[in-house]
């Protein structure tokens, strides 16, 4: 540059201050305006979605502790071939930071995080038995079919289906995208029970059953709650406390309605008015009723989906070919429930020899029991049954019952051992695991009530040592047990199918079913939810813990001290492991 262009220069000074001035603050807003085009929602782990642009979805998600680039796309979209997109999607790191999020395309995530990610996204979108509705934020119908379907070819489709001419959505539009067309994790299975009802009680039609009863929202200084206005000839306890939190223990649910009460301003629980808002604090209310946003709500949501996927997918006739393990609750110095001098040990004992009679006259079906009373499987003819603590786990050696914490124990670890020998050769799908009890509830409830395992709660390793369980064959196979997370979904999915199939059954014989979700994944006892040990650590993939009845309740125990409930209850099982091989 000459001496005299500097001059200009210098003298053209102030205008070129202010030129610059100018690109730098454009740059500046640049990323402002970048970050304002993507919106971004919090998942239940801290992660984030985000959606870029209307167009484009990402999940963006911290590494964990010492978590590479390979392990790190590996538990984010199942395997590794995504790692070079996933780089250069983040500009090729070397090392991925703690405490840093990199992002994940929403095409490559697993389809448990494509769920998750979508119902942070889009709070406001549902899933039926028909399909999936999707209200859109301005984003062409080409991104919505990519997103559910998985190809943006399903695009045409989708517009036929909702009767639109052209790709482009506005906001706020709803769009169902048909269930034939949805990726698997987006779809709702029917339950396999009565056309005008699910395994939960409601409407078959219903999505959501937080809009099916008519739940509202608010807070106050105690914190969140959900409304129930009560409707005519309900009682706080039942239409309140049973439904939304799950409990029915006759303790807890006189606890809960008083708490209830008190922050609903209730005086008098006997004299509530029609419409009456009643406060259910959000900590204590079931998953389902939160609101659709709720962290909470998300996980219960994904996990249901997750294991929707797994229902049985064997078909056989009369059951040939099929190892039925039998349990009966309880048994020698463990009583179970005693209510009115009617021991549970007695009669679910009782009802489990019947259930093995009809499945050996009705079936082909080979039935392993864990206990017997006495040297043989004879059942007793009579309505009143004897008493007797003569029971043993049928262990190698067997275990008269004079512990029932051992006692509980060692019946997962032979009916594993049975699983296990049929599973050598055959197909382990092939065997399914029912345990008989009998409840003692709140006496206003009556009927059965169906237990299966809890996917999100059930991991870990678990054994269980000391003389008892060293002596046993069954226990020295496999002294410790641990089930991963896919193995964990698979039992609750098999699990759930066959406890819908059982209840279908019972509801088909007419026999008594509890009023309120009747299909549970864990016991309420207190404030602290828990899985029974022989569905907790039992090896079997479909495997329930059959409550049939309530002693606490005067009916229920009536008929079950008769043999024609308890030949009801035998025919109606066995119904319902027919229906989930799929005959009936």
């Amino acid at each position: 540059m000459t001496f005299a262009a500097t001059i200009d220069f210098r003298r053209a000074g102030g205008r070129l201050r202010r030129i610059v001035a100018v690109l730098l603050l454009s740059a500046l807003l640049a990323p402002v305006a970048a970050s304002a085009a993507t919106e971004r929602a919090r998942l239940p782990n801290g992660d984030r979605a985000a959606l870029v642009g209307g167009r484009d979805i990402l999940l963006e998600a911290a590494p964990l502790a010492g978590e590479g680039l390979l392990a790190f796309c590996r538990r984010l979209t199942g395997d590794t071939r995504s790692c070079r997109e996933v780089s250069r999607l983040n500009r090729n790191p070397r090392r991925l930071l703690a405490g840093s999020r990199y992002r994940v395309p929403y095409e490559e995530l697993t389809g448990d995080l494509k769920l998750a990610v979508v119902r942070a996204l889009f709070p406001n979108d549902r899933g039926g038995f028909e399909g999936w509705t999707h209200r859109s934020r301005g984003e062409s119908l080409d991104r919505v079919a990519v997103w559910f379907t998985g190809s943006s070819a399903s695009s045409a489709e989708i517009r036929r289906a909702n009767g639109r001419r052209g790709d482009a959505l506005p906001s706020g539009a709803e769009i169902r995208i048909p269930s034939s067309l949805l990726l698997p994790i987006f779809r709702v299975e029917p339950p396999p029970v009565a056309a005008s009802e699910t395994s939960t009680g409601t409407s078959a039609t219903a999505a959501d059953p937080a809009e099916e009863l008519g739940l509202e929202y608010g807070e106050d200084g105690q914190g969140r709650y959900a409304v129930y206005r009560l409707r005519g000839g309900e009682a706080l306890y039942s239409a309140v406390v049973m439904r939304l939190t799950g409990r029915d223990l006759a303790d807890d649910v006189n606890s809960l309605a008083a708490e209830v009460a008190r922050r609903s301003g209730i005086v008098d629980v006997t004299d509530i008015p029609v419409g009456y808002p009643v406060r259910v604090p959000f900590d204590i209310l079931l998953p389902q009723y939160l609101p659709l946003d709720d962290p909470r709500r998300l996980e219960w949501e994904v996990e249901q989906r997750l294991s929707a996927q797994f229902r049985n997918p064997v078909r056989v006739r009369g059951l040939d070919g099929v190892t039925v393990v039998l349990d009966a609750g309880h048994g020698g110095a463990d009583v179970g429930a005693a209510r009115a001098g009617v021991w549970e040990s007695i009669y679910v004992y009782d009802v489990m020899l019947r259930v093995k009679r009809a499945l050996e006259t009705r079936t082909l079906a080979k039935v392993a029991t864990t206990t017997r009373d006495g040297p043989s499987f004879a059942t007793p003819e009579r309505d009143v049954l004897p008493y007797s603590r003569g029971h043993a786990v049928l262990t190698t050696p067997p275990y008269p019952i004079d512990d029932a914490v051992i006692g509980v124990h060692l019946r997962w670890y032979l009916s594993n051992s049975i699983y296990r020998r049929h599973a050598t050769s055959h197909d382990g799908d092939r065997v399914v695991f029912i345990s008989i009890h009998a409840d003692s509830l709140h006496p206003s409830l009556r009927g059965a009530t169906v237990y299966i395992p809890n996917a999100a709660n059930t991991g870990g390793a678990f054994g269980r040592s000391g003389g008892a369980f060293a002596s046993r064959r069954e226990v020295r196979e496999q002294p410790r047990v641990d089930f991963p997370l896919g193995e964990r979904r698979k039992h609750e999915g098999r699990s759930r199918d066959l406890a819908e199939r059982v209840i279908g059954a019972f509801r088909a014989r007419q026999l008594g079913v509890h009023p309120f979700q009747p299909v549970r994944d864990r016991i309420f006892r207190g404030r602290r939810p828990w899985v029974p040990a022989v569905l907790r650590y039992n090896a079997v993939p479909a495997k329930i813990l059959l409550e049939i009845c309530n002693l606490a309740n005067d009916e229920d125990r009536r008929l079950l001290q008769t043999r024609v409930f308890r030949d009801r209850v035998a025919e109606a099982v066995v119904d319902g492991v027919l229906a989930y091989f799929g005959e009936g």
